[in-house]
């Protein structure tokens, strides 16, 4: 009977692919592109299309391929699969000459669509609602409450010396919010060269008891297996990037339960270890799930990405028929036309007309200039302002009532940013479950898998629910008016009651519950002194 050498082994666990990877991983690194933007979104290629060339970002129109013997002829294009399984971007020297870090501005010479990808600038849509969004949630203190070495961890969570605060804002909360999960694993630091660990001390010594946590983005997961209850990795394969002798190559880390196993690209073995965490040290964080996947989760900005692809090509066609109209044509006597198709110009420019002196007469044909239509480029433009309102209205940055916004003043203009306090809200319930269930992996592996996470260690993680929307003038304007309603209550209490406590509700968004009946009980109390004149004739 013969058995699978470990080299075949080694080759089959290194091609595996989840099917809802593979139906999802072109998404990923694309919402990725949508946030770094620049050059990396200008050059992105997720695959190619049916003639050869790559897709892209911007759109080709129909009338900007190339002809089939031009392609043949010049190289342009790159007639293959698409490639599904790269972490890097192609870097054909047919298709952009020197490669990716070439100027694009290299091949806009009379190619219309190599024009416009040079000269459209990248909208930068998401990472602003990214920074907006975040930079109000962290603009108060998060509090956390925990036991000593989950402190320890907090202080330095990834060992170079970042707090969790750093970590959060920098790098976890806009990778968990743009995709919609997130993979974080949780280890000890590798040992230095030339030190050898045998004991416990040694480890102390080191350092290389603690804990640090690294990010793991979904395209580089490419393989997993779950648990009945989709909560923990039993088996999954990672793709990291290692750089040997000054390249970058790329290996696979399968982990198991009791094991990691770290493969090349030709299946073999590199190296392998146990280590006692007793699971695997992966945790997948979501911020929702798509409702038709195991694993997968639901961006919260992937309309947000959309509009600003949208935009960049209306922008790349306006830019373009700008540059058209630039340069009006020029309609004369075909007489002028030599046999190159140029027309003759005389000194300092005297562009001469045709004289006619058939029937007695003398008369000369003029020139005209051929204006283009306006009404195309004017609907982009509206079309792109349309976009930027959408984009706005998704953030909660704006009032939602209409694509022609009015300036309000006071309280209806306070209650525009009720909305936007919610989904804050929301955003922070999401980013403290995350910190509590890095919490507790964290004090898994710094024990070495021997807490007890059922114990009565309370982890306490508290974001604010409030935030700050508006301007002092905001605040004096609403309070007037409201102290204006509350002067002319009293005839209806119980209707006046209900009003009141909703507008409250309304105007303060975020406060806790207590806050709240505190608010109401005194709107009671003051609408049942008001109406009591009233009760006693």
């Amino acid at each position: 009977m013969n058995t699978p050498s470990s080299s075949m082994i080694g080759k089959k666990v290194v091609t595996r692919r989840h099917p809802e990877w593979r139906e999802h991983q072109l998404r990923w690194r694309w919402l990725l592109d949508s946030l770094e933007g620049g050059e990396r979104y200008r050059q992105a290629i997720y695959g190619y299309d049916t003639r050869g060339l790559p897709i892209r970002n911007l759109i080709r129109h129909k009338r900007e391929y190339p002809d089939p013997r031009d392609m043949i002829d010049t190289g342009i294009g790159f007639l293959g699969p698409i490639i599904e399984d790269s972490n890097a971007y192609p870097n054909s020297s047919r298709e952009i000459g020197e490669g990716y870090h070439r100027d694009p501005a290299a091949l806009a010479s009379d190619d219309d669509y190599e024009l416009r990808r040079a000269r459209t600038p990248v909208p930068t849509f998401v990472a602003e609602t990214l920074d907006t969004h975040l930079s109000r949630i962290y603009a108060r203190e998060v509090k956390r409450g925990g036991p000593e070495d989950l402190v320890a961890w907090w202080r330095d969570v990834d060992g170079r010396g970042t707090t969790i605060d750093q970590w959060m804002i920098e790098t976890l909360a806009p990778l968990l919010l743009l995709l919609g999960q997130i993979d974080v694993l949780m280890d000890h630091p590798a040992a230095p060269e030339g030190e050898d660990v045998e004991t416990r001390a040694d480890m102390l010594r080191l350092g290389l008891d603690r804990c640090i946590a690294s990010c793991i983005l979904p395209e580089n997961m490419l393989w997993w297996r779950l648990d009945p209850h989709d909560r923990r990795y039993l088996e999954c394969l990672v793709r990291e990037n290692h750089q040997v002798d000054d390249r970058s190559r790329v290996y696979y880390r399968l982990w198991t339960a009791e094991e990691w196993t770290l493969y090349n690209e030709e299946g073999e073995v590199v190296a392998a270890a146990a280590h006692p965490f007793g699971r695997v040290p992966i945790i997948r964080l979501f911020d929702g799930r798509k409702p038709r996947c195991r694993n997968i989760g639901q961006s919260r900005y992937e309309s947000i990405a959309e509009r600003q692809r949208e935009y960049y090509n209306r922008d790349s066609e306006l830019i373009l028929s700008d540059t058209t109209q630039a340069h009006p044509l020029l309609q004369g006597p075909e007489d002028f036309v030599q046999a190159d198709g140029t027309i003759p110009i005389g000194p300092s420019w005297l562009l001469p007309k045709k004289k006619n002196s058939q029937g007695g007469t003398v008369s000369y044909e003029g020139f005209d200039v051929v204006d283009f239509p306006k009404d195309a480029a004017e609907s982009i433009r509206k079309n792109k302002a349309d976009i930027r309102d959408d984009v706005d209205r998704d953030s909660a940055l704006v009032k939602s009532t209409g694509r022609e916004g009015v300036a309000q003043s006071g309280l209806s203009k306070m209650l525009d940013f009720s909305d936007g306090n919610n989904r804050l809200a929301k955003i922070a319930k999401v980013l403290a479950k995350a910190e509590v269930l890095l919490a507790e992996l964290a004090r898994w592996v710094c024990s070495d898998g021997a807490v007890d996470l059922n114990d009565n260690v309370e982890i306490v993680v508290v974001y604010p629910a409030e935030f700050d929307l508006y301007t002092a003038a905001d605040v004096a304007a609403a309070t007037g008016e409201f102290q204006k309603i509350v002067a002319a209550a009293g005839s209806l209490p119980k209707t006046e009651w209900q009003l009141l406590t909703r507008l409250v509700r309304l105007s303060l968004p975020g406060l806790g519950d207590a806050q709240y009946a505190e608010c109401d009980e005194e709107i009671a109390q003051y609408l049942e002194a008001r109406s009591q004149p009233a009760l006693d004739l």
